[in-house]
């Protein structure tokens, strides 16, 4: 498959379509953070990832690339930008 075609097959989100996966993802991570059965299985002395990550790290990841957005978008509308990020525009 060339480059060409795979560009092809890509979805193409709109700025808004991305942030509300973002969105979506991070209220589900936080779902199951609450879980008592996810606690119990992160309290657990076994429970280990390579970088000590817990479910509360991929939160607060999704949160800070969401904002990260976010200033994209004001800088770019303060800046009168013509490459502003906005509904019409695909990633």
């Amino acid at each position: 498959m060339s480059d060409q075609d795979t560009q092809k097959t890509q979805p193409s989100l709109t700025t808004t379509e991305i942030m509300t996966i973002i969105l979506g993802c991070e209220q589900t991570l936080r779902f199951v953070q609450a879980s008592p059965n996810y606690q119990q299985i992160e309290a657990s002395e076994r429970f280990s990832t390579s970088n000590d990550l817990k479910m509360g790290d991929a939160v607060q990841a999704l949160m800070e690339i969401h904002e990260a957005i976010l200033n994209i978008e004001f800088y770019s509308q303060v800046e009168g930008q013509t490459y502003a990020f906005n509904d019409s525009l695909t990633a």
